[in-house]
């Protein structure tokens, strides 16, 4: 979760965290933060069920939130724009429904066209439904990077972005 709008101190309080000051390099906690050019603050969660519309409508009452649920094992991949209690957009992928599903509700951010356009031709060029590679589970991830600048399983120093630290929320 990417909160924009509210202090670290206001995003910890709203999940009910305190910051450790112990560095986790490889986000393998539970839980862990990061502060982002940009005003954004990131929460970094091992737990997919973490996120949930309730919770992102409840977190994002007086702030902007950008959400991204990735579960590789079954191949879902969820992101989440929501302003001031409000959700503005999904993009949701689930495997199970077939490699090229994409729903969206919504207005995403202008870059999803783009992105979900250059990820299809990808799929296409590399073997299309029979590939053995999912491109379409990038897509939602993709737009939440757009947003807030940060993908989870990209290397520190590909974003720029801090250290992370162990979150005990509770």
């Amino acid at each position: 979760m990417a909160f924009r709008g509210l202090a670290k101190p206001e995003v910890l309080k709203i999940i009910g965290g305190v910051d450790s000051g112990v560095v986790d390099e490889y986000n393998e906690t539970p839980f862990s933060g990061a502060e982002l050019p940009g005003g954004w603050f990131i929460v970094f969660s091992n737990d997919f069920g973490f996120v949930s519309e309730e919770v992102l409508e409840s977190m994002s009452a007086r702030c902007t939130v950008v959400a991204c649920q990735v579960h590789e094992g079954i191949m879902v991949s969820i992101a989440y724009g929501y302003e001031r209690g409000r959700q503005q957009w999904v993009v949701m992928h689930n495997s199970e429904n077939g490699i090229r599903d994409i729903s969206v509700s919504g207005s995403p951010p202008p870059a999803f066209a783009e992105i979900r356009d250059r990820l299809s031709k990808k799929q296409d060029d590399n073997g299309g439904d029979r590939a053995g590679v999912d491109y379409f589970f990038d897509i939602p991830v993709e737009t939440a990077q757009v947003v807030c600048g940060f993908r989870h399983d990209r290397a520190v120093s590909d974003q720029g972005r801090r250290t992370f630290t162990v979150l005990d929320v509770g």
